[in-house]
C-alpha cells in the first residue's frame, strides 16, 4: 500500500513545495499522460478521482470551442492587429485556467503532438483530443456565424468570416508566400510549444503557466498576422478555412503542416533537454499504465 506520508523535498532540491490539496494548475496531461486522482483536503483521506478519458476529451472540445470563439471574434470586429492577438491570449489563458486542470490544456494539434513526443501523452488519447480540438473549432465558427446572422445578411456574414481565415499570396495581406508564410508558422510554432513544455513542467510555476502561454500566443500573433492572418493552430486554421472557401480550403494544408512540424521539433526538442535534466528510471510498464494503475488506490498522491 502506498504511504500517505509527505515525502520531503531531496538533498540540494530547489524545487517549491506544494500543498498536497493544491492541483488546480497542474496542467497533468502535459506532465503525466494519465492525471493520478488527487486528494481534496490535505487533513484527511478523501480522494477526488482522476479525470475520465472521456472528461478530458470533453474539456478539450470546451476549452477550444470558447478560445476559437473569443479569438475569431474579436478579429471580426478587430481594427487594429493588437485587438485580434489580445482576444486569442486572454482567451487562451481564460480556458487554461478553466479546463487546464482537466485535460493539461492542450487546445491545439500542435501542442498535443509535442506533448506526444516529449513523453508526456499517449498516442491512443492524443487521437481524441486532436478530433476533439477540430470539432471545437468547428463548432465555434458556426456559433459566430449563428450571431452574425442576426446582425447581417449570408453574404456578408461569409466575407467577415473569410476575412479572418488564414493563407497566403492573394490571401495574404502582405502577399507572402507560401515559402515564407511556411517558414514563419514553424518557427513561431516551434517557439510557443516550447513554452507550452516549458512552462508546464513538474520544475516550472504551475501558477504562472497560463499568463505566459497566452502573453507568448498574443506576442506571435503579432508578429504573424501580417503574412498570414496569424495561425500556430490547426484547429483554428480548420474552422475559419470550412467558411473561408474553395480558396481557403486549398491553402490549409500549410496550416497543419509548419505548426505540427514546430511541434514535433519542440517535443523533440524538450525531451533531449528534459532527459538531460531529469533521468526517468528504466520500466518495461508504460508511464500511462502505471499512473492510471495508482489512479485506482485511494491512497495516491497528487501529482508533483
Amino acid at each position: 500500500m502506498t504511504d500517505n506520508t509527505a515525502q520531503p523535498a531531496a538533498a540540494g532540491s530547489t524545487a517549491p513545495a506544494r500543498d498536497a490539496g493544491t492541483a488546480a494548475l497542474d496542467f497533468q496531461d502535459l506532465v503525466a499522460p494519465v492525471p493520478k486522482a488527487v486528494r481534496k483536503d490535505s487533513g484527511t483521506n478523501e480522494v477526488s478521482p482522476a479525470p475520465s478519458t472521456g472528461a478530458r476529451w470533453a474539456a478539450e472540445f470546451a476549452g477550444t470551442t470558447v478560445l476559437i470563439f473569443a479569438g475569431v471574434g474579436t478579429g471580426i470586429f478587430a481594427t487594429q492587429v493588437i485587438d485580434s492577438a489580445l482576444g486569442f491570449g486572454l482567451g487562451l489563458l481564460a480556458v487554461l485556467v478553466a479546463f487546464g486542470h482537466v485535460s493539461g490544456g492542450h487546445f491545439n494539434p500542435a501542442v498535443t503532438l509535442a506533448a506526444v513526443v516529449a513523453g508526456r501523452t499517449s498516442p491512443k488519447v492524443a487521437i481524441g483530443y486532436v478530433v476533439a480540438q477540430v470539432l471545437g473549432a468547428l463548432v465555434a465558427v458556426g456559433l459566430l456565424w449563428a450571431v452574425l446572422m442576426t446582425l447581417i445578411d449570408a453574404a456578408t456574414t461569409a466575407q467577415a468570416l473569410g476575412a479572418v481565415a488564414n493563407g497566403y499570396g492573394q490571401n495574404s495581406t502582405s502577399q507572402a508566400g507560401w515559402p515564407t508564410v511556411l517558414l514563419i508558422e514553424f518557427v513561431a510554432s516551434t517557439l510557443f510549444v516550447l513554452v507550452v513544455l516549458g512552462s508546464t513542467a513538474p520544475r516550472a510555476n504551475a501558477v504562472l503557466a497560463p499568463v505566459a502561454i497566452g502573453a507568448t500566443f498574443a506576442f506571435l500573433l503579432t508578429i504573424l498576422a501580417p503574412f498570414d492572418g496569424g495561425s500556430m493552430n490547426p484547429a483554428r486554421s480548420t474552422g475559419t478555412a470550412a467558411i473561408g472557401g474553395a480558396q481557403s480550403l486549398s491553402q490549409l494544408w500549410l496550416f497543419w503542416v509548419a505548426p505540427l512540424l514546430g511541434g514535433l521539433v519542440a517535443g523533440l526538442i524538450y525531451r533531449v533537454v528534459d532527459l538531460g535534466r531529469a533521468p526517468r528510471p528504466a520500466t518495461t510498464q508504460s508511464t500511462e499504465d502505471a499512473t492510471a494503475n495508482n489512479s485506482t488506490d485511494t491512497s495516491t498522491a497528487p501529482e508533483v
